[in-house]
This record gives structure tokens, C-alpha cells and sequence, in this order.
């Protein structure tokens, strides 16, 4: 995730909780077997019965409501993005987003780009979901504990719960100079009125000339803290 796109979400000052329905589960029930013939028959007439009968149930259970009923729940549970709620409006980007992981669920760079379609949405929940497998298929990663430190700070309400904490604790061992890790506390400190600490954060995002930073919005960020800091004395 950019710094932009971080800075912008640390803007918003209230935010809308998506509230995600469950999906249904069905019990579905299983077919009665056919009573035994009543008295014996010729084993091969016995046998053509049988194909007869077994063949007349199989087209019928086809054709029933019930195997279709069993034929979706199997594609359900066969789709990688079964725990997803849907969005009120499939989006194009969303679209082609599951389509990608459908045809690839191996893929963590493309359940990590599902992540922030959904965090941006505000539905963490789901981009929760969706970090999570992102860093059970890549193993450990810094840019992913980022991630999903950023959807539980936000899910929060901007708090920087111990959970999110170890999150962030976890992208920086990996890598201490982690861009959102280091943005989202310098966020936090300047939520708490920290403004030394955030600034002593920022500056230290400046000094990593990384691409991810975009140092005028950084400067902005840094003269904003330094003006409240003086209202402060």
C-alpha cells in the first residue's frame, strides 16, 4: 500500500463499518434408497432391474431440485472466495479480481490486491479475509503485516489496539524500514497529540528516499505537526 493511499485513509476522520451477512448453510437431505423386489428373479433379469431402476433414480435425483441444490453447494464450497461477502454492486475490478483468483488461488499478489479493494471500501471484514490468506501463501512478509495492521487500526476506529501492535512489531523486525508500519505510528502518535513523536517518524520516512513516499505530502504531514506542537506551549 502507497503512502498516498495510507495518508489519505488517515484523513477520514469517521468511517462507515460494512456489515457483511453470513452466508447460508443448507442441510441437505440424502435420497431414500428403493425397497427390495418382493420375491426372487432370475439373476439376469434381476440385474437389468436393477440397471433398469438405478438408472431411473439417478435421472431423477438429476433432474430434482434436491442434486441441484447439492451441485451448488459443491461449487460453493469448491470457491476460493466462499467466505467473501458480495459487494451490493459487483464492480469491474472486482469482477476481474475473482476471476484472476478463481483461475489462480495460489496467486498472493492477487489476494493482497483483493485486500485493499475491500479496505478501501471499508469492508474489513473481508479485508481481513483476504491479507490473511495473501501471508498463508507467501509466508512471512512485511508489506502483508502492514496490511492487515492497517485494516485493524481503521476496524478499530483508529486505535492502535495490541493486536495491530504486534502486527506492526512483525513488519518491522522483518523490515525496519516498512513504510505503512512506520506511517501508521507515526499516525497514531499525532492522533494521541504526540507530535514529536510523529514528526521524528516522518522524518524518518523522508530519510529512507523511498519510492512508496511522497515527500511533499510527507512535508505537509511534518509543518502541520510542527504548527499544532507550537499551539501546544
Amino acid at each position: 500500500m502507497s503512502l498516498h493511499q495510507v495518508s489519505v485513509l488517515l484523513l477520514r476522520h469517521s468511517q462507515r463499518q460494512a456489515q457483511l451477512q453470513q452466508e447460508l448453510h443448507h442441510d441437505l437431505a440424502e435420497p431414500v434408497a428403493s425397497d427390495a423386489p418382493s420375491r426372487p428373479l432370475p439373476v439376469k433379469a434381476l440385474l437389468a432391474v436393477a440397471i433398469v431402476m438405478v438408472m431411473a433414480c439417478v435421472g431423477g435425483y438429476l433432474a430434482s431440485s434436491k442434486w441441484q441444490a447439492v451441485r451448488q453447494e459443491q461449487q460453493r464450497l469448491a470457491d476460493p472466495l466462499r467466505a467473501f461477502t458480495d459487494e451490493p454492486t459487483a464492480e469491474k475490478q472486482l469482477l476481474t479480481l475473482q476471476a484472476a483468483i478463481r483461475a489462480n488461488p495460489q496467486d498472493s499478489a492477487q489476494w493482497a490486491t483483493l485486500g485493499e479493494y475491500y479496505l478501501w471500501r471499508n469492508a474489513y471484514d473481508n479485508a481481513l479475509l483476504a491479507y490473511q490468506q495473501a501471508l498463508r501463501l507467501r509466508g512471512e512478509n512485511a508489506e502483508i503485516y502492514s496490511a492487515l495492521a492497517t485494516v485493524r487500526y481503521y476496524q478499530s476506529g483508529q486505535h492502535m489496539t495490541p493486536e495491530t501492535r504486534e502486527m506492526i512489531d512483525k513488519a518491522l523486525a522483518l523490515d525496519a524500514s516498512e513504510v505503512t508500519a512506520l506511517m501508521l505510528l507515526a499516525a497514531d502518535a499525532f492522533m494521541q497529540a504526540d507530535y514529536v513523536q510523529a514528526i521524528a517518524f516522518w522524518q524518518k520516512l523522508l530519510d529512507l528516499n523511498s519510492p512508496r513516499v511522497n515527500r511533499v505530502q510527507l512535508i505537509d504531514a511534518i509543518n502541520m505537526a510542527k504548527l499544532l506542537q507550537n499551539r501546544q506551549k
